[in-house]
């Protein structure tokens, strides 16, 4: 006879926690989110998801902004870095958290610098870096510097579609239909700059 424990089947699952601890640490509240990806945790130490979300929790509840900016470096790169790749990038948070943590007095140093070796280490460049380079040099000239297998890291959606109207404007249609092409899914956002690209296309510009 197979006993079933009635608890165990109403316990939240792994994946449930994390979520709720990823809400919890996207809304600033880093107590609440130590809390649910420790629960987390517990259900399969191994996780590297609730270790690195464990990390950046705590490291919230003393320095926020700084915690969020590692988060969201992290997703950027598993954003723009295939699966096969995720093992490799929590490594290299993890080693970011350890730097953080060892180093306080230098935080933001500590910070820049691990995150330029992270990009660095994936032959890829920030495109806030990108930006920077904008405010003195034309985009067809700092575009046309950049190696072909340079990959760019994005940390908002918006700096994406930027971009696609910075290569639109400056004659690089057929860079950006690959991009086009990429995408999941398209959103509202993008439509009037596939207009506009049409339009261009339309007009032999």
């Amino acid at each position: 006879m197979k006993i079933i424990n009635m608890n165990a089947l109403n316990a939240p699952s792994k994946k449930s926690l994390q979520k709720k601890a990823t809400k919890s640490l996207l809304k600033g509240d880093f107590k609440s989110s130590f809390d649910l990806f420790q629960r987390a945790f517990w259900l399969d130490t191994n996780d590297l998801d609730s270790i690195i979300g464990l990390y950046i929790s705590d490291m919230g509840m003393d320095f926020g902004n700084e915690a969020m900016g590692i988060y969201e470096f992290y997703q950027s790169l598993l954003s723009y870095e295939p699966r096969s790749h995720k093992h490799k990038i929590q490594n290299m948070i993890l080693s970011l958290i350890e730097a953080f943590d060892n180093k306080t007095h230098h935080l933001s140093h500590v910070v820049q610098s691990n995150k330029e070796a992270v990009i660095e280490s994936y032959n890829a460049i920030n495109y806030a870096d990108i930006k920077e380079l904008l405010k003195t040099n034309s985009f067809k000239d700092v575009y046309s510097r950049l190696p072909l297998s340079t990959k760019l890291v994005f940390g908002k959606k918006k700096d994406f579609y930027d971009f696609l109207c910075l290569l639109a404007n400056n004659g690089y249609i057929d860079m950006f239909l690959n991009y086009i092409d990429s995408l999941p899914h398209y959103d509202s956002d993008i439509v009037p700059i596939m207009e506009m690209v049409a339009d261009k296309l339309k007009d032999g510009k």
